[in-house]
């Protein structure tokens, strides 16, 4: 009984000796900085180029002064923070987030630009690992997703200070796009699926009649349409192509169609490089 009793008194004394271990051990949870020190650091990390110790300041002040005077300017900051330490995702979050918490907000129109440039500059990093690699060649979903949250942006706030620069990047990615489509066309055809090709040719005319790929767009329709013996439908695209693009490469001096001649790589797996940098 004694044993027993002595065993009990010791495990006792282990158990209460390691709980006191362990709260010693424990560190001492860091005392809460003014608002201001907080939001204060975290422009100095952006002025020193630190975006991602810029984060940290910010979620410090969100974590501890939710509802305070520098909250709203803050998650903001963190918006732009995120996009320059390459946290695009994150970033994208963020902007939905303030977007949904403060959408009568005098920045909102910021808002909804972030959220927008997050997507494209994840694009960018994405296409980037193929230096000298064309980005045209490879999925255009991101792309898309890009140009339709710019495209709501400007449509929202057309007068916004932000407006001239999404209006720069639709142009550009409405450019690529569209090529693209071409060199999916250009896939197909290689593989003598002329349908498919003539699907995204006219993708490309219809959709995106601005852009320099219309030319060739019309071309491959002629190409697509007499690969499937629709010949009066050529003809009719034939005419669109020398009245739109009189000095065309595709049409010889008698006015015939030169046939297309197909590269080796026309493969949407391939991708080549195009510069982005045009807009940082």
């Amino acid at each position: 009984m004694g044993f027993h009793h002595s065993l009990l008194r010791f495990s006792g004394i282990v158990s209460f000796s390691l709980l006191i271990v362990a709260c010693a051990s424990k560190p001492e949870q860091e005392p809460d900085l003014p608002e201001r020190v907080y939001y204060d650091k975290a422009q100095q990390a952006l002025e020193e180029n630190l975006p991602s110790t810029a984060i940290k300041h910010l979620k410090d002040l969100d974590s501890r002064y939710p509802f305070g005077e520098l909250s709203i300017r803050a998650e903001l900051d963190l918006i732009y923070a995120q996009i320059e330490a390459g946290e695009t995702i994150a970033a994208h979050a963020t902007a939905e987030r303030f977007i949904k918490n403060h959408p009568k907000h005098e920045s909102i129109d910021y808002a909804y630009y972030m959220r927008a440039l997050s997507t494209y500059k994840g694009a960018e990093s994405l296409l980037s690992r193929y230096v000298g690699l064309d980005p045209s060649e490879r999925d255009s979903k991101e792309l898309s997703k890009a140009f339709n949250e710019l495209s709501e942006f400007t449509s929202r706030y057309p007068n916004s200070t932000y407006a001239p620069d999404a209006k720069a990047r639709m142009y550009f990615l409405r450019e690529m796009v569209s090529r693209h489509e071409l060199q999916v066309a250009h896939y197909y055809l290689k593989r003598k699926a002329p349908l498919s090709a003539l699907r995204r040719s006219q993708e490309v005319i219809q959709h995106y009649p601005s852009t320099r790929s219309v030319e060739e767009a019309l071309a491959i329709s002629v190409q697509s349409y007499n690969d499937l013996k629709q010949l009066d439908l050529a003809q009719t695209n034939l005419t669109v192509l020398k009245e739109s693009f009189p000095n065309t490469s595709y049409i010889d001096d008698e006015g015939r169609f030169i046939p297309l001649s197909l590269p080796n790589d026309a493969d949407p797996s391939f991708f080549y490089w195009i510069t982005f940098g045009l807009f940082d």
